[in-house]
């Protein structure tokens, strides 16, 4: 009898502990729950935190057309194209170039709209980016928001070297803004949509679909050299300074270039581009670029062949004035740039693709054929005065 109670004593003492742990792991379990909200941030990694705390802009915001940014029903329709179109439309503005002229007096004519392009938000703050070529010798610059309100722009900075504006609107509350994305993760191939203006504000938010032909064309625009994405998304004039979005409703690029006698060739600016221009532009009013300080001619084999020079490619140093980076590097008249930082210079359009990469106070090899010798300089590279 003994043994028998002792045994149900042990039994009934284990079940009490047993409920007694459960009992205590369903009360811990609910206090964390209760915590959990406040203890997320610190638990989740930095840039989780920081996230958090910078949210994605809320959008859409009083379009005039709400009807074409609701969700579609139909779950066909419930594409990424859509979505992505969606996030962005209604920061996509149109912007209206009002100019002035003189008459054969001399006198100035009255101010009349002379151009018609687009833009997108980019900040809360009311920033806008856009072509230089869209407000280029305005007197005053009209945004037309995609709520249809007109407001008048301020002119931040301008870029001819990469063909880029920054506006600025007055912030209003709820304004929409898009995301720079980052366009260094471009794939060929990838879908992208571009939305603007074709042909002015009749055709506003036009909305194209193509896809990335190429991440990286090397392209002239005002004498500056730098890669472009090519894409085969329909862009027309009125389209320029619009936004080129991807299939996550980023802005990839700004559309910019269309070769008018093919089809399918349109070339936007990176935005990766666009996020330095823009921040040097809202900084400092303009973009601060590098010089390596010389004159130069390029060589043909003809031309060196006539002179007798000791190479049939590279940049002619025409001048390298006195105090400039390649004078005090060493550099003189009748050098031969052949190479930087060990890449082959065969042409003027090499140099400048090289030089645009680089910033003021960078170092970078020059390599020369001076008569029959091969030298190599230590170039660091100075602020171009444009003035």
């Amino acid at each position: 009898m003994e043994e028998y109670y002792y045994e149900r004593s042990n039994r009934s003492s284990r079940w009490r502990r047993f409920l007694g742990l459960l009992a205590a792991a369903l009360l811990g379990g609910m206090i964390v729950l209760l915590c959990l909200p406040a203890l997320l941030p610190y638990l989740m990694p930095e840039s989780a935190a920081n996230n958090q705390e910078h949210k994605d802009p809320v959008l859409p915001w009083n379009y005039k057309d709400q009807d074409s940014l609701k969700v579609p029903d139909l779950e066909y329709q419930q594409t990424a194209v859509v979505s992505a179109v969606n996030k962005v439309f209604p920061a996509v503005v149109g912007i209206t170039r009002i100019s002035q002229s003189r008459d054969w007096f001399g006198r100035f004519t009255p101010a009349t709209p002379t151009g018609y392009g687009s833009g997108v938000i980019i900040s809360p703050e009311g920033y806008i980016v856009t072509n230089y070529h869209v407000v280029e010798n305005a007197v005053s610059v009209i945004v037309t928001l995609s709520n249809g309100e007109e407001t008048e722009a301020t002119i931040v900075g301008q870029d001819p070297g990469t063909d880029l504006a920054v506006l600025k609107i007055p912030a209003m509350e709820g304004m929409p803004w898009a995301i720079l994305g980052d366009s260094d993760k471009l794939t060929v191939g990838e879908f992208v949509v571009a939305i603007g203006n074709p042909g002015g504000l009749e055709l506003e938010r036009s909305v194209t679909l193509g896809i990335i032909s190429a991440t990286d064309r090397s392209f002239d625009v005002y004498d500056w050299v730098f890669g472009l994405l090519q894409t085969d998304a329909a862009i027309n004039p009125g389209n320029s300074g619009g936004p080129l979005v991807n299939m996550n409703g980023e802005v990839i690029g700004i559309n910019s270039v269309k070769i008018t006698d093919a089809e399918g060739l349109g070339f936007s600016i990176p935005s990766n581009l666009v996020k330095s221009i823009s921040e040097s532009l809202i900084k400092d009013g303009r973009v601060i670029r590098p010089m390596l300080g010389v004159t130069i001619s390029e060589i043909t084999p003809s031309l060196a062949e006539a002179y007798n020079l000791g190479s049939d490619y590279g940049l002619l140093v025409t001048e390298a004035p006195f105090g400039g980076p390649a004078n005090k590097a060493g550099i003189k008249p009748k050098d031969i740039i052949i190479a930087i930082d060990d890449v082959k210079i065969e042409g003027i359009r090499d140099l400048r693709r090289i030089i645009s990469k680089k910033s003021v106070g960078d170092t970078i090899t020059v390599k020369v054929v001076r008569g029959n010798s091969t030298l190599d300089f230590e170039v660091t590279l100075a602020e171009l005065n444009v003035n």
